[in-house]
């Protein structure tokens, strides 16, 4: 099949999931060109740690966001339950984060609501049948 006809059958869900990964792969890598001295590039993402192992920690997230964005793009069967898996956890975590909030700020609600919306459009996404048939599931 051609890449046009994947195109039309792939759900705009997963485009979006995927383009989504894409990026946020791209974002974990700020940390990495900081500790090459690329500080200005480091501070749009507003990540401050440059050395040691929380950037071996950045590569491996980055890569494994770059994996899942190309894996939804193309319909890899096992993304599909690793998508799920990951959400759930992103989904415990934002409720914990939301728990902990400070109210005074709204950055510290605004950040975990928003990372608890795209972990339910995540699952809910995941569980549509268009999706489940792009996946082989």
């Amino acid at each position: 099949m051609t890449l046009k006809g994947d195109m039309k059958r792939r759900p705009l869900r997963i485009t979006l999931i995927g383009v989504l990964s894409i990026f946020a792969g791209l974002i974990f890598l700020f940390p990495v060109l900081g500790s090459f001295g690329i500080a200005n590039l480091v501070d749009i993402s507003g990540q401050t740690f440059n050395q040691g192992p929380l950037v071996l920690t950045a590569v491996v997230i980055a890569i494994a966001n770059f994996i899942l964005g190309i894996g939804c793009l193309y319909g890899w069967r096992p993304i599909w339950l690793y998508l799920t898996i990951i959400s759930l956890i992103n989904f415990v975590i934002a409720v914990f984060a939301l728990m902990n909030a400070d109210t005074g700020h709204y950055m510290t609600v605004l950040i975990p609501l928003a990372w608890l919306a795209i972990a339910v459009y995540v699952l809910i996404s995941m569980q549509t049948q268009k999706c489940k048939a792009w996946f082989g599931r």
